[in-house]
């Protein structure tokens, strides 16, 4: 006995899943195809195919005779005299037609048996017989009609149901009777005809009947058969049609209807029925057309063989899942682009079946492939949404539970550094706090993609400093760098708007994803960042159809950098009026580079370059797969080029606008505008982006990338109010160290300020104290700071202004804080963090005891945990609020929920700030210093 496994059950389901679409599709219209609902569309269509397919003529052998206006002018009489058919079946007879059917009710005698004087005569006949029947033209008309031997006749029924039959002579001397009912359908086409009506076979179908007795048809229908469907070889102006006037006055060649079917029919529309084929589907045609068209499709066996009902049905209800369980392996484009495809191949098959006499049903197939195709796309939305729900909620779940304990060891080990340790202690806590920040970024960053996958991702917009965002970015990478002695350098070129609209978190997420990696898999050599700016016109209002068409190409269309590099050099000739710019950064690294083989998989989730990379660099393969999700949402994209063994190039771009606000130099260096300094560095893109900081504020920078060209200046006799150089051309003065003296003698001047680049791991015991450091990487206010040095004599410089709040007047013993936290641990960090900043505590385990503590004391703060037995923060805090003595109270979350909604839910409930655990230091100060009345409390 064997037992299936819930994994198997679960595939077994998720394959059961798939088929639902198309069983919901293929049922729904098989429901209306059961209820003719399809059908004036499927006559619609059907009209249409046939027009596609095209005509493919009448058979020759077919020829109308009409009884046109014209024949009714000369003949002066309506209805004609029969002695007129009794003459034409003489003709006929003589002429050897094989046929002759009449398309008309000759049911009694009539006024006009007698021809008109001056009209066209009938020949008299001499013999016995003729004088015996030609007592009335009805009677000649019958002896014209044995003569001939193979005439067809036809009849009618009245509204109450009473057959209009031939007047007797005429139906002894006839070989058959056809019924001459003309079906409409209710557009108004004539499709079908029944084969036999209360006994009686259409006219057609007796015609081709006597035309078989003498010639060997193909077939026939089936004599179960009550209608079949025509299929109308052309327009009816395409039959052979004779006038019949023209026919009597012998205007028609001798023998011309030897061996065909004759139809003699009224042709004046006006007093005939009228109807619509598919190709005569404008103007109306006499009804008389339809029996040919029998008699052609009789003739060729070609008439439309219709699919049953049975059959059809099966076919949708088998089709549907089948498709479905196809359309499921493919995103929505790929399953757009089947499903059109399917159609128009049905379409075709359609057209082509008609070549066989088939006529297959179009609109309910569509019908099926197109609703089965939405269906699925909006399946699997639901069924993405269902387990999007379910992971987020997961992950929210599960990164509560690893944030709580994350957040001991994330400050505990940090504390535990700034304690006396032995060596092998430091670099235990050192391991212990560089793996808890490893681990950090990790749940961050599933955080993120699943955020992302959900569609809950917000993208702010605000005013952005582009060279802090670049430096901040710079920042969090610059130890890692210096530790590798890698140098990282950025250049923002001069057209770049130095304020832009964007958002500042997620800009700095990108920026930062793309320096980590590139410090990661960098051993020697630098790490640049270069930004670039191209203005394009404002776009105009797209339809919805339109952002269809984009999604699909953006979809089907991979990045490359050629295609990137081509629309950038396009755009840079487009006019700025609009304020509109495409920002495009370009991270460079000197690295290992990327197997051009892997670069399509970079930014699939969990995906890096390869098993041996993850292995010895690290990582999850989720940065640059958040990174290209954050691009898309900000209007750009991102794409990468690598040389393996020489490096890569990342490059991502956004739509962006220029902010309104500026940024004016600042006020303390406008004494030194128009000073001249000299800047000597190696490397040329931080040479040059010094150069752009220093001409923002007036100063005039003049660029060498050695003493040697340094000299070169100085020997011109120009003079320089101070130098910035490099401490690595500085160390290449001399073996035992920089020699600042010898360097100020050899630019002329023993006075002259220097700045010197230092990295963060130089030794700079030897630094005199006149040589003033900034450290690499550069940032700009780093650089405006130091540039006070440089006062000489000459100039009158901005005194310092210093700004800060003084902490040695803050009494932090006056400030009472109050800890809700049930978890131990958590309790002891906060504890030991508040005791870092100075202050001191009270903790409690629920909100019930948050309650019961503010009752016997006033607490400036209350840092709350959200989750909390009995009663949880939010409800303690909203029962606070209630409480007007104690609506004054500061109150922060501190919680490892960090959703969107988790935030709302908390300013809602009436918190007044917002910590997300692991709790940092830096950031619970922050916290604290917000709290304005906390301020006033430490003051007094």
């Amino acid at each position: 006995m064997t037992f299936e496994t819930g994994g198997s059950i679960g595939r077994r389901l998720r394959g059961f899943s798939r088929l639902i679409p198309g069983l919901v599709a293929s049922g729904l219209v098989a429901l209306l195809l059961v209820l003719q609902a399809w059908a004036p569309l499927e006559r619609m269509v059907d009209n249409q195919v046939i027009r596609w397919h095209g005509a493919h003529g009448w058979d020759p052998r077919l020829v109308m005779i009409s009884i046109d206006d014209k024949t009714i002018d000369q003949i002066g009489q309506f209805p004609i005299s029969r002695d007129y058919y009794a003459e034409l079946l003489k003709l006929l007879s003589r002429d050897r037609a094989s046929v002759v059917a009449f398309n008309l009710i000759l049911s009694d005698n009539v006024a006009s048996d007698s021809p008109p004087a001056g009209s066209i005569p009938p020949t008299a006949n001499e013999n016995g017989t003729g004088r015996a029947l030609g007592r009335s033209a009805t009677a000649r008309m019958a002896k014209a009609m044995q003569q001939h031997g193979c005439v067809v006749l036809g009849q009618v029924w009245n509204s109450g149901g009473e057959v209009i039959e031939p007047v007797p002579i005429l139906t002894k001397a006839a070989f058959a009777i056809g019924h001459l009912r003309l079906p409409f359908d209710r557009d108004g086409f004539t499709r079908t005809v029944e084969v036999t009506y209360r006994g009686v076979p259409a006219l057609g179908v007796a015609a081709a009947q006597a035309y078989g007795v003498n010639h060997a048809l193909k077939s026939a229908p089936d004599n179960n058969l009550s209608n079949f469907q025509i299929n109308w070889p052309g327009p009816v102006s395409e039959l052979t049609t004779l006038s019949m006037v023209d026919v009597l006055s012998g205007a028609v060649p001798s023998s011309f209807f030897t061996d065909r079917i004759v139809f003699v029919s009224y042709g004046a529309t006006s007093s005939h029925t009228p109807m619509r084929t598919p190709f005569n589907y404008r103007w109306p045609v006499p009804g008389g057309y339809m029996h040919p068209a029998v008699v052609d499709n009789l003739l060729n066996q070609n008439w439309l063989r219709p699919v049953s009902d049975q059959v059809v049905l099966l076919i949708l209800l088998l089709g549907g899942p089948l498709l479905s369980g196809m359309l499921f392996r493919w995103e929505w484009p790929v399953q757009l682009t089947v499903a059109l495809l399917l159609l128009s191949v049905w379409l075709l098959v359609g057209v082509t079946a008609l070549q066989m006499g088939y006529l297959l049903p179009i609109v309910s197939p569509g019908a099926v492939i197109l609703g089965t195709s939405l269906f699925v796309v909006v399946w699997r939305q639901l069924q993405s949404n269902a387990l999007l729900q379910v992971r987020s909620a997961f992950l929210n779940t599960m990164s509560h539970e690893i944030r709580t304990p994350l957040n001991a060891i994330v400050n505990l080990s940090e504390m535990l550094q700034e304690t006396p340790l032995s060596d092998r202690q430091r670099e235990y806590a050192e391991t212990l706090y560089g793996s808890s920040q490893t681990l950090m970024a990790l749940v961050n960053d599933v955080l993120d993609f699943s955020k992302i996958e959900a569609g809950q991702l917000t993208i702010e917009d605000y005013p952005v400093n582009i060279c802090d965002i670049i430096e901040r970015s710079i920042d969090l990478v610059a130890s890692r760098a210096a530790a590798k002695n890698i140098e990282i350098v950025y250049a923002i070129a001069p057209n770049v708007p130095g304020v832009i609209m964007s958002d500042p978190v997620r800009l700095q997420q990108i920026l930062s994803n793309l320096l980590s990696n590139a410090v990661k898999f960098t051993a020697v050599g630098e790490v640049t960042v270069r930004v670039e700016a191209h203005p394009c016109h404002r776009p105009n209002p797209q339809t919805r159809w339109q952002r269809l068409l984009q999604q699909i190409k953006q979809c089907l269309n991979r990045p490359s950098a050629n295609r990137h590099q081509a629309d950038r050099q396009s755009k840079t000739s487009r006019s700025s009026q609009s304020g509109l710019y495409d920002l495009c950064f370009e991270v460079i690294d000197t690295g290992i580079g990327i197997p051009a083989e892997r670069i399509p998989h970079l930014f699939k989730p969990f995906s890096q370059a390869s098993a041996s990379t993850t292995r010895k660099y690290g990582g999850t393969g989720l940065g640059l797969s958040i990174s290209k999700r954050l691009s898309e949402r900000m209007g750009g994209d991102i794409w990468v080029k690598s040389t393996l063994g020489r490096g890569s190039q990342f490059y991502f771009n956004l739509k962006t606008q220029v902010a309104q606000t500026t940024l004016p130099p600042p006020k303390y260096l406008t004494g030194l505008r128009g000073t001249r300094l000299l800047v000597i560095d190696s490397n040329q893109t931080r040479r040059e982006q010094i150069g752009r900081h220093l001409q923002a504020v007036d100063i005039q920078a003049l660029q060498a990338k050695s003493l040697i060209e340094a000299q070169e200046l100085v020997s011109n006799a120009l003079i320089f109010d101070g130098l910035i150089l490099d401490e690595a051309v500085v160390s290449t003065m001399s073996e035992s160290g920089p020699q600042f003296e010898g360097l100020r003698s050899i630019l002329g001047d023993r006075q002259i300020p220097i700045i010197v680049l230092s990295a963060l791991n130089s030794d700079l015991s030897r630094t005199p104290d006149s040589v003033v450091i900034l450290w690499k990487p550069i940032k700009q206010s780093a650089l405006y700071q130091v540039l006070r040095s440089i006062c000489p004599p000459t100039l009158n410089a901005a005194p310092r202004t210093l700004i800060s709040r003084p902490d040695v007047l803050v009494n932090k013993a006056n400030i009472k804080i109050l800890i809700a936290e049930d978890n131990r641990v958590n309790q002891q960090v906060a504890l030991r963090l508040l005791e870092f900043l100075g202050y001191s505590a009270d903790v409690v385990e629920t909100g019930v005891e948050v309650l019961a503590a503010i009752k016997h004391r006033h607490y400036d703060v209350v840092l709350m945990d959200m989750r909390m037995p009995d009663m949880d923060g939010v409800e303690a805090t909203r029962q606070i609020r209630q409480l007007p003595q104690h609506r004054d109270i500061w109150i922060i979350a501190m919680t490892a929920n960090v959703t969107p909604s988790d935030h709302r839910l908390c300013l809602a409930a009436g918190m007044d700030d917002y910590l997300r655990k692991p709790i940092k230091r830096e950031a619970l100060s922050r916290a604290l210093d917000r709290n304005p009345r906390l301020q006033r409390i430490a003051l007094d």
